[in-house]
């Protein structure tokens, strides 16, 4: 079982780019579940050597394992998609909705003072 988890992670990284075909929900499962692993491990020995990195090697990194992560991730989504007989496009709008949700909550002006949630925290820090 673990030989299997192992090569649907490693699967996923030899089809990064690859959108085309299907991907079954055990290679899926594990393909996160190993991936988790990995992304855990790996920031937490990036983040513990931060005082000996300089910073922007440090953000290099982060970024290099932050973009190959999000692809491996997109197209094994797709794939598993097709599994299920459905457009890979849902992913992409998945990743609309989150964006218009972030880029929202950045504009929106906050409730003046106290609301159900408690006071305002810009106040608080004054």
């Amino acid at each position: 079982m673990l030989s299997k988890a192992i090569n649907s992670w490693l699967d996923g990284y030899k089809k990064i780019f690859c959108y085309k075909g299907r991907s079954t929900r055990s290679e899926f499962g594990f393909f996160l579940l190993i991936q988790f692993i990995v992304m855990y491990l790996s920031f937490s020995l990036l983040f513990n050597l931060d005082n000996i990195l300089p910073s922007a090697l440090l953000g290099l990194c982060v970024m290099l394992i932050f973009i190959t992560t999000f692809l491996a991730t997109l197209s094994y989504n797709v794939r598993r998609l097709h599994d299920i007989g459905q457009s890979g496009l849902w992913c992409f709008v998945y990743l609309l909705c989150s964006g218009a949700i972030i880029i929202a909550c950045l504009i929106i002006k906050p409730t003046p003072g106290e609301n159900q949630y408690g006071p305002n925290p810009r106040t608080l820090s004054k």
